[in-house]
């Protein structure tokens, strides 16, 4: 069976997964210099308290990169969304994309991010909110798309 991943992450998002991610290490590196100086119950409950910060940096980091549009040969799936994020190629009618350029002082993030508005056949609409992506992201989406249903089906 066919796979292709397109990860969708953000570049805000990596920086600021990245910069927490440092952090981590630090508070790690800072507990493990405090318990070889000196070995009280501060120390090791410092020290208890980031292994537990670790492993939920590592689980964050591997389901913040883990996110992204995986295309089936049957069907794609929108891995960052809990429900209704499997469609069909053969129930889609039409696939639009929208990521605003314009420049604008008053936007927000929200307002900035990328949609793709899928249409099935039963004329129900979704819209599925990928976040802060970049252009070349909506391009590899719509050229990957574009191999599995046709091309005048989708749309910018």
């Amino acid at each position: 069976m066919k796979k292709k991943f397109i990860r969708i992450l953000s570049p805000i998002t990596l920086i600021v997964i990245a910069l927490l991610d440092i952090a981590v290490i630090s508070f790690a590196v800072f507990s493990v210099k405090k318990i070889i100086e000196v070995q009280n119950l501060y120390s090791i409950f410092f020290a208890a308290i980031e292994i537990l910060a670790i492993i939920v940096a590592v689980l964050v980091t591997k389901e913040t990169i883990g996110n992204g549009i995986v295309f089936y040969k049957d069907r794609l799936e929108f891995t960052g969304i809990d429900d209704k994020n499997v469609f069909l190629y053969s129930d889609i009618a039409e696939v639009e994309t929208y990521r605003d350029t314009k420049a604008s002082l008053k936007k927000n993030f929200i307002d900035r991010h990328s949609l793709i508005i899928i249409t099935r056949n039963d004329e129900t609409v979704t819209t599925v909110d990928i976040g802060l992506t970049s252009k070349k992201v909506l391009i590899e989406f719509k050229k990957e798309l574009a191999e599995h249903i046709r091309e005048d089906k989708i749309k910018n």
